[in-house]
Parts: structure tokens; C-alpha cells; sequence
């Protein structure tokens, strides 16, 4: 099971690179800008992505990591990944509440992106691009909600639990590296390592 979680966390790394040079704007930034946001961010894209295609499960709480593999709590148990399961859930009940919007999760995956705590060769660059995102975001929560400031808040209250997540995502999957039992992908390898370097 972990072995086929690592691969679709891989293919998904990828599919997130890829999504990033589509955000206007992403690609004017300096490559190692880049590559620091995504090196810096991935867990927490992924988590919220992961917590977004959940969400639409009934209950009890289950994790959808592709269509075909939802992960219930005895599963990630099985798998020693019972701390990522339990924030999982934690975001995904807050995910729901929020009654959160397709429009407003890109938004709020791109924000993820550019809101980056670290140090930067174009700070000022990549602080313009994450102003405009916030602007997008802001107009995506006016044209859907009836109580835009609140419902904003709301989302943006949801930043440190990603935070959180972003450690204990980081946590299981050095663990899984250490034991050696499943083989991980060089990109994979490659986003761990770079974790410590960035920050």
C-alpha cells in the first residue's frame, strides 16, 4: 500500500510542477525561486488537494488518493501513517464546513505556492505575484459568497493547519526513506532533501 502511495504522491509532484508554470506569472519568477516555492510548498499542495477530493466521500472519514484508493483510518493505521490521517480529517471537516469551492481551492493552492516563509533571490517579485493571487482569491470569495470577508477569513484560517500538515507529511515519508523498505522516486528523494536546504 505505501509503495503505491509513493508513486502517486510522485506522479502528483509532477502534475504540480506542471500546474505552476500555468499560474500567470509563476515563470517570470528566477528558476531557483521556482524551484524554492515548490521544494518548500509540495507537502501542503498536496495535503490540500488531498483534502479537497475527500471531501466529497461520505462519511466515516476516508482519504482519496486517487479514485481507485481511498484510504480508510484502519488502512493508515496498517500503514503507520495514523498522525497524517487524523490532520487529514481535522482539515477535511474544516474543507466541508467551508462548503469550499473549486475556483476558491486553485486559489487557495496557488497562495500555498507563494506563500512560502524563506529566503528568496527576488523577494519582491514573488511578493507581487502572492498580492495578486490573494487579489484572485478575494474576487473568487465576492462573486460566490454572501459573506465574502467572513468566508476569506475563514479560508485563510486554514494556512497553519496546512503548515501543520506540511511537517507531519514530511515526518511519515522521511520515516518510510529511512526504513528502506519502499522505493521512492528521484524527484521524490529529491523534494525531501531539499526541504532542510531551503529554509
Amino acid at each position: 500500500m505505501v509503495s503505491v502511495l509513493s508513486e502517486l504522491v510522485d506522479r502528483e509532484l509532477v502534475a504540480t510542477i506542471s500546474w505552476a508554470k500555468q499560474i500567470p506569472g509563476f515563470t517570470d519568477l528566477t528558476l531557483n525561486d521556482q524551484m524554492r516555492l515548490l521544494q518548500t510548498t509540495w507537502a501542503e499542495i498536496l495535503s490540500l488537494a488531498l483534502a479537497y477530493r475527500s471531501c466529497q466521500l461520505s462519511p466515516p472519514p476516508r482519504l482519496m488518493f486517487a479514485s481507485d484508493l481511498v484510504l480508510d483510518e484502519r488502512q493508515a493505521s496498517e500503514c503507520r501513517a495514523e498522525e497524517l490521517f487524523d490532520h487529514m480529517v481535522h482539515l477535511i471537516r474544516r474543507l466541508e464546513e467551508l462548503s469550499i469551492s473549486r475556483e476558491e481551492f486553485l486559489a487557495m493552492k496557488a497562495l500555498i505556492l507563494t506563500n512560502a516563509d524563506i529566503v528568496l533571490e527576488d523577494g519582491n517579485s514573488v511578493r507581487k505575484l502572492r498580492d495578486a493571487v490573494l487579489q484572485g482569491l478575494h474576487d473568487c470569495v465576492v462573486a460566490q459568497r454572501a459573506s465574502p470577508t467572513t468566508s476569506a477569513s475563514q479560508l485563510l484560517l486554514c494556512l497553519p493547519l496546512l503548515r501543520q500538515l506540511d511537517a507531519v507529511v514530511r515526518r511519515f515519508w522521511n520515516g518510510v526513506r529511512r526504513d528502506g523498505c519502499v522505493p521512492m522516486n528521484k524527484l521524490f528523494v529529491e523534494m525531501l532533501e531539499s526541504h532542510a536546504l531551503v529554509r
